[in-house]
């Protein structure tokens, strides 16, 4: 009956639906009001009951065949126990807060989601040519913004309206070229486009965020490596493909500085702009990461940064770390009945003063759940990456898994209504029934 339902065309065609949505409206689509829920929630939900049964029905997964299904099992059986616990002694199992901010626990479900759906359904080829569309609309309005009439009739249906951050930028792109760089028949057409939206998405990569930056630059490098075969080509054509290359890059670095199209005295400075844009503007000696002494509060010592953006990280995390050892919580966290007491400052709370993320995967995981958590984490991932290498026969899956989890240590990403959920289902395809990425 679920593989009746999961080959159905109408519910094939909702699930396409709701990720080309995600994809072009992020956050803002999330938050769309069905029924008095936000489509955040209900996929939440939705999420929360696949991983529950999926749990119950552990055993029937085919794909563990090769590994020990009793470590699998024990490993999330014990992430839920975990949360158990800790809301059984300290908070409220009932309560909507307690659901969100646990919310990492349960969007795994679209992990097992993502599997029981390409273990039945195959993937079209023509995705290639719809996915290349998505990512042209979202670079465009990722500069220019959205029409006022647009983000008004959003307001009237969404909670809220947010154009795609760093990190969304850096889970749809990586997701999209991770996928269809495996269908191009024509290897070499795959590599020319792969690079030329490179080219388009280095400047506005770099402007948008650091940390998704770097991410970004990790994917690419691992997929020209994949495409090296398909350098050589003949004289002209390679040459052709340069110009094309150095003029997407310029004209990008021009229109994310907002100064329209090219002008040749303008080049460097305007790339000195796009790269420099997050610099603190002061004209302290740059030192990315220094130890000292605390001596406004806290007497600790401490890691700082000359960067104030990451140094307002640096010094979030570290109170987390310090406040669990002081009150003797390191072992099983905060619990989820309360915000995280490091974010308790209205300095964090940011403009909308909603803020209550520590912005890095790890330390949320500390704070919630202790190191308990953390290991149980670390091994889910141990896990997943042997598990990928039994299934493929190779290492494949760290090039999509790696650059993921780097942003999710700068950023609210993991936490958030979307971005996991797209990771985790897509993270399914791995195990597609026609073994789309054995021998990467």
């Amino acid at each position: 009956m679920v593989d009746l339902v999961l080959k159905n065309k109408l519910f094939k065609s909702s699930v396409f639906l709701f990720f080309v949505s995600v994809f072009l409206f992020a956050r803002s689509f999330m938050g769309i009001y069905i029924f008095g829920f936000r489509i955040g929630e209900l996929a939440m939900g939705f999420s929360l009951l696949v991983f529950i049964i999926s749990l119950i029905t552990f055993f029937k997964f085919d794909f563990l065949n090769n590994l020990n299904k009793k470590i699998f099992f024990l490993n999330f059986f014990l992430i839920a126990a975990t949360f158990a616990a800790n809301t059984f002694f300290t908070g409220n199992i009932i309560s909507t807060y307690t659901f969100r901010s646990s919310s990492y626990i349960w969007t795994t479900g679209f992990l097992f989601f993502g599997y029981q759906f390409f273990r039945v359904n195959n993937i079209n080829k023509n995705l290639v040519y719809a996915a290349i569309p998505i990512l042209i609309y979202i670079y465009f309005f990722s500069i220019y913004g959205f029409p006022q009439i647009i983000i008004d009739f959003i307001l009237s249906i969404s909670d809220k309206f947010e154009p795609h951050k760093g990190s969304d930028l850096l889970i749809i792109y990586v997701t999209i070229l991770f996928i269809t760089n495996k269908l191009f028949v024509d290897k070499r057409r795959g590599f020319e486009i792969f690079i030329l939206f490179t080219s388009l998405y280095f400047p506005l990569m770099l402007f948008k965020s650091r940390a998704s930056f770097i991410a970004f630059l990790f994917f690419t490098v691992c997929e020209l490596y994949y495409f090296r075969s398909n350098f050589k080509s003949n004289y002209k054509r390679n040459l052709l493909l340069i110009f094309l290359i150095v003029f997407v890059f310029f004209q990008s670095v021009f229109l994310v500085s907002g100064s329209g199209f090219i002008k040749a005295d303008e080049i460097e400075s305007e790339v000195e702009y796009v790269a420099t844009y997050r610099n603190d503007p002061d004209d302290e000696k740059f030192r990315l990461l220094y130890i000292a002494e605390d001596t406004l509060g806290s007497r600790t010592t401490r890691i700082f940064s000359s960067d104030n953006n990451l140094n307002w990280r640096l010094q979030i995390w570290q109170d987390v770390i310090y406040d669990l050892l002081n009150k003797n919580q390191l072992i099983l966290g905060y619990g989820y009945e309360d915000k995280i007491p490091a974010m308790l400052d209205e300095g964090r709370s940011g403009l909308d003063r909603l803020n209550e993320n520590v912005h890095n995967y790890v330390v949320t995981l500390l704070a919630r759940g202790g190191i308990t958590t953390v290991v149980l984490y670390s091994l889910l991932y141990f896990m997943l990456i042997k598990t990928y290498k039994a299934e493929t026969k190779s290492n494949y899956f760290l090039i999509y898994l790696i650059p993921i989890l780097f942003n999710a240590l700068f950023d609210v990403a993991m936490e958030n209504s979307h971005f996991p959920l797209i990771f985790y289902f897509f993270s399914g395809m791995l195990f597609h029934k026609n073994k789309l990425f054995n021998n990467y």
